[in-house]
């Protein structure tokens, strides 16, 4: 019978009804879903693994297809060492179709680790079938071995069968032959039972003979099997590769030895810094705040630790914030020190490549760069291994754009390095741990309540628990620690009055830059800077820059008469007053001495001079090779007198046999000034050393040594101090460019005297709240947080 449309309406409804109340279900369990995903992520934070694991299944069960939730599976499989959870992250990440290339070629690997041939077969199958779509680095390599674990897992799948097959044959002729049991016979008649009584019984037919043991004896061709040991047969690179992976997977199970000490040719490291690497590796799980005092190399401690994880191919990205004036020192530390040519926003095309640039596995870059609006969404969108901050104190407050870009990085590992962690307030402090380890110290409200006194935001309370909590993300080295005794350094700056040519000639380059800079309008500034600069130098330095000024068709219109009157000017003698001076300095010593230069204008001029003179040097620079600059340094250590060298020289060298030198010309940079310095006067020299700074009357070099020698004696200070003070007033401008923006900007000299008095005051105002700053920080934290 139909149904009524009363009953269908019904019908309809109650079916509505059930698929609302399903919906409903359906969106509440995936809202408990991603609670859970956030306890998950606390726990987590918070160092509590267990629980963290247990709010992640349920989060898996409500939302089995979000890639948040796997990717926060592996994160934590990473941080705990699970590899079998990490593992599990893979195999659901690749269910979803979220798995990234390079972390299908990890399955392999893990998969072979852990013995699932099977497994590890098909999978190996399927990335050889899409390999040319991977976008994977080192391609060729990989396919090599992907082959390789293919063909092993094929090989041990079949031994696997073939010794199933075996056993089982075995466990069957080790079984004995069940007997079928016996039908049951009819009852026998009485007379059956009187016949059988008459019959004789049948004895029972002998057992056959037990086999005996057959004994086997193993004889070993000594010949053979030593010849063998002695002369192995050469294998292809498809069984080193396998040989060399098993070695990587066996030493990246503990951190007792760091792997990468080796292959660091060009840095000595101390014992301290190694221990630190170990430290933050083992016990912090690559998440540090390292807060060495000034000069005992963080820098070195943190490129260790990158390197470290960089060789157990625990980390394949990586991005390095500074500050501006700092990007270049990193790049240069990281390319003569460690060998690693990375790109960094100090390059020449990085404006132009831009948005390739930020995809980069490793990066250099400033984090004034990194913060602005083109590049913020770029860089807090991709996930990063590792990264690296420093001068991290520029992130102790919470509602900066500096602080926002490093807590919204997407990052494994982190590492904040600075020598001044709390400047003003103990909130500083929370502030950076909190980027490092969220919850370690729990909600600001509760720091605030738990270890803040009333009246005084730098002096804590409950100061053990404190300790034990920043004990757990924090080391901070001491020098006495260290056990670093360098003998002290002195200075003395010499001023050279200029011959009456030499006059004429630094007035009518003046002339000349002040025409360029009018005209041009910052369009000639690079120009201009490196007139001034070599002007300080020597006029053979000039000259060369003009030469190439006047094969420019830029500067011929208006310049072609004046640039060409000033080049003939710099063709002067070699008995100069600063000339005159370096020769006084080396007969009055007789000892070895190092003379510094920026440019090789200035080396060939010198070179001549000193020939002319007789007396023995060698010559240190970038365009020889590296078997013509260990020459340069024997010769220098065995025979010569004098080392003319540029910026460059000694890098990585040991150069302390030598504890005097020269500032020929001086850098506007202080940073590269402390870099010469730091040539001589480090561990392992045991005598004073003695700094000699040149500088002709009046020039840019008098300005700037007047404020780094009398305001705030740089050259008694410990190597790395000079840059904690000028990162206080100097923001994201170089130094050497506040220099130049006085020098070209001042309508007359009184007006330059007084701003680069103006700059010496901001400056000895930093090193008071540095001295300040420094004092809080030893009380705070003294030896608490050392090794």
């Amino acid at each position: 019978m139909a149904k009524s449309k009363t009953d269908q309406k019904k019908q309809k409804r109650k079916a509505k009804k059930k698929q609302v109340k399903t919906s409903k279900s359906q969106q509440t369990a995936r809202e408990k879903g991603w609670v859970h995903y956030e306890d998950a992520r606390y726990y987590f934070h918070i160092n509590n693994i267990d629980k963290a694991l247990k709010f992640l299944n349920k989060a898996v069960k409500a939302l089995p297809n979000e890639e948040d939730i796997f990717q926060l599976m592996g994160h934590i499989a990473s941080s705990t060492g699970n590899e079998l959870l990490e593992l599990d992250a893979m195999s659901n990440l690749e269910r979803i179709g979220k798995l990234p290339d390079d972390m299908k070629i990890e399955m392999v690997y893990k998969l072979l680790k852990f013995k699932k041939h099977k497994e590890c077969k098909k999978k190996a199958g399927d990335v050889l079938e899409n390999f040319t779509k991977l976008k994977i680095k080192d391609k060729k390599r990989i396919k090599e071995q992907i082959k390789s674990i293919q063909e092993y897992c094929l090989s041990m799948i079949r031994r696997e069968e073939y010794e199933k097959n075996l056993n089982a044959m075995i466990c069957r002729s080790n079984q004995p032959k069940q007997q079928s049991k016996p039908k049951p016979e009819p009852k026998p008649s009485t007379k059956d039972q009187t016949q059988k009584k008459a019959l004789k019984p049948i004895s029972q037919p002998p057992l056959s003979p037990k086999v005996p043991d057959i004994p086997i004896t193993y004889k070993i061709n000594e010949d053979t099997f030593f010849n063998t040991l002695l002369n192995p047969e050469p294998v292809g690179p498809e069984a080193y590769e396998l040989a060399l992976m098993s070695h990587e997977i066996r030493f990246a199970e503990s951190f007792e030895n760091l792997i990468c000490l080796p292959s660091l040719i060009r840095v000595k490291s101390f014992w301290y810094q190694e221990e630190t690497a170990k430290k933050v590796l083992k016990r912090f799980r690559g998440r540090a705040l390292l807060s060495d005092e000034v000069g005992l190399g963080k820098t070195i401690e943190a490129l260790i630790i990158l390197t470290e994880y960089i060789k157990r191919g625990m980390v394949k990205t990586a991005l390095i914030l500074t500050p501006t004036p700092l990007v270049s020192q990193w790049k240069d530390e990281m390319k003569s020190k460690f060998n690693m040519d990375i790109p960094s926003t100090d390059d020449p095309g990085f404006k132009s490549a831009s948005r390739t640039f930020w995809n980069e596995p490793f990066v250099i870059a400033s984090i004034n760069q990194a913060k602005s609006k083109k590049n913020y969404d770029m860089i807090t969108s991709r996930e990063y291994d590792m990264i690296i901050v420093d001068e991290a104190h520029h992130l102790k407050n919470r509602t900066t754009l500096n602080w926002k870009l490093v807590n919204s990085l997407k990052k494994r590992f982190i590492l904040l390095l600075t020598a001044t962690p709390v400047e003003n307030n103990l909130m500083e402090l929370y502030n950076l741990i909190t980027l490092l380890k969220p919850g370690q110290l729990e909600t600001a409200t509760s720091f605030r309540e738990k270890f803040m006194k009333s009246g005084d935001p730098t002096d804590p309370q409950n100061r053990t628990l404190l300790k034990d909590l920043l004990g757990q993300v924090m080391i901070r080295n001491t020098r006495a620690l260290a056990g670093i005794n360098i003998p002290p350094r002195f200075a003395q700056t010499i001023r050279i009055e200029p011959t009456k040519a030499e006059k004429e000639f630094y007035e009518r380059l003046e002339a000349l830059i002040t025409s360029l800079n009018a005209k041009k309008k910052g369009r000639a500034k690079m120009v201009i800077k490196n007139l001034l600069a070599q002007a300080g130098s020597s006029p053979k330095a000039v000259e060369s820059t003009l030469t190439r000024m006047l094969e420019k068709e830029d500067y011929l219109l208006d310049y072609e008469k004046e640039i060409r009157a000033v080049r003939n000017l710099c063709r002067t003698t070699l008995d100069t007053p600063k000339n005159m001076n370096l020769l006084k300095i080396i007969r009055a010593t007789g000892e070895k001495i190092i003379v510094f230069v920026k440019y090789k204008g200035t080396i060939e001029h010198l070179a001549e001079f000193l020939e002319w003179n007789e007396i023995s040097f060698s010559l240190f620079h970038g365009a020889m090779n590296n078997h013509q600059k260990d020459e340069a340094i024997e010769a220098f250590k065995d025979q010569n007198q004098i080392l003319v060298t540029t910026e460059i020289g000694g890098e990585g060298r040991n150069l302390q046999f030598c504890s005097r030198m020269i500032n020929y010309d001086l850098p506007w940079n202080p940073m590269k000034i402390e870099q010469r310095i730091g040539r001589i006067h480090r561990i392992g020299q045991e005598n004073e050393v003695q700094i000699f700074n040149f500088c002709a009357t009046g020039s840019i070099e008098d300005y700037i040594l007047d404020i780094l020698d009398k305001k705030i004696n740089m050259f008694e200070m410990v190597i790395g101090e000079i840059d904690m003070i000028l990162g206080r007033i100097r923001g994201e401008k170089e130094f050497s460019d506040i220099v130049y923006d006085i020098w070209v900007n001042s309508e007359n000299k009184k007006d330059r005297k007084d701003s680069f008095a103006n700059l010496g005051t901001r400056i000895k105002r930093a090193k008071t709240g540095y001295d300040k700053t420094r004092e809080l920080d030893d009380k705070l934290f003294g030896d608490t947080y050392e090794l």
